[in-house]
């Protein structure tokens, strides 16, 4: 059983060759390294070039820059395998099981297979454990009870690299990665959710998620949070008008649930004063709240109702202060 492991490449000479040989000492050998340099203008080419020349496993794209999104979609159509892996490629995979343990949990079929990561401190080199469990999700037999009780366990994410995703569902159902968003896996990941019938989990961690100073992840812009409300907008919409089976429905609204609460801690953070003009358009997304399942969302849910928008914002803000 073939994987296609895709990694968008930018600027990123200093720490390529870790990742690329991560997936390299993997026991598992029936894989593909797809390469897709996004218009590097550091040594990020030559290298790519050269792990090539090395490696029959590896190919790469060069491409003029177009960002993750569409990085991503072009080693998507590169893909041959039978389930397509995505990892950044500052990234690096921890234990050399990692395509074995995949392999083994494909032989079901699911068209889904979750796994765990933990974070890297660059500049201490601190490797961190990680907090939350599939144990579980993994006791459902349903594929909505399984959504549900990773909501319940505040496990439910959308990052692409922590989930084995079987290419057909991708290719029959046309889902890629909507180029210029920023939150574009949160907005894949309901693609995916939406499609999938079946999911396997791994409740381990392999993958070390790079923390370096100014990365995108870290920086808060005026476009995060419109993007981010447009993505609430439009699943909670569809998971209303499309999803007809009532448990999944209800997961599905405690998911969005929880990246609400996330975004009321993105607008406190935002320094731009044009941010108000979001205001409107967040409180009207309040009624997710009503479906919180984990810790976080149901205690900003308890401030909201008893404080409203303006305090809960302040409130926010000054726990952020106390934790400093």
């Amino acid at each position: 059983m073939k994987l296609s492991i895709i990694l968008p490449i930018y600027n990123v000479e200093a720490y390529l060759e870790e990742c690329v040989n991560s997936i390299l000492m993997q026991s598992y050998r029936d894989y593909e390294i797809i390469l897709v340099n996004d218009g590097s203008i550091d040594g990020s080419p030559k290298l790519c070039d050269e792990l090539v020349a090395k490696h029959d496993c590896i190919k790469v794209v060069h491409k003029k820059n177009g960002g993750l999104s569409d990085a991503r979609n072009y080693g998507t159509a590169e893909a041959t395998g039978e389930y397509v892996v995505y990892i950044d490629s500052d990234d690096f995979i921890t234990s050399p099981d990692f395509l074995s343990k995949i392999a083994e949990k494909s032989k079901s079929g699911a068209d889904l297979i979750l796994y765990k990561y933990v974070k890297y401190f660059h500049e201490s080199k601190r490797m961190d454990t990680c907090r939350y469990s599939y144990a579980s999700a993994i006791c459902e037999s349903s594929y909505a009870g399984k959504i549900r009780k990773l909501v319940e366990a505040d496990a439910f994410y959308g990052m692409a690299w922590i989930k084995a995703v079987k290419r057909s569902l991708i290719a029959d159902n046309n889902i890629g990665f909507e180029v210029g968003l920023l939150g574009e896996d949160m907005e894949w990941n309901y693609h995916i959710i939406f499609h999938a019938k079946s999911m396997e989990l791994i409740d381990e961690s392999f993958l070390a998620y790079r923390q370096r100073e100014g990365s995108i992840t870290s920086t808060h812009k005026l476009k995060n949070i419109t993007d981010f409300i447009y993505i609430l907008e439009k699943w909670s919409k569809r998971v209303t008008e499309e999803v007809k089976e009532e448990e999944l429905k209800f997961a599905l609204y405690g998911s969005l649930a929880k990246y609400y609460s996330n975004l009321l801690v993105a607008y406190s953070r935002l320094k731009d004063p044009n941010k108000k003009s979001c205001k409107n358009r967040i409180k009207a997304l309040v009624w997710l709240f009503k479906y919180s399942m984990s810790k976080r969302p149901k205690s900003e849910a308890k401030i909201y109702n008893l404080l409203g928008f303006n305090m809960t914002v302040w409130a926010l803000q000054l726990l952020d202060k106390i934790k400093r």
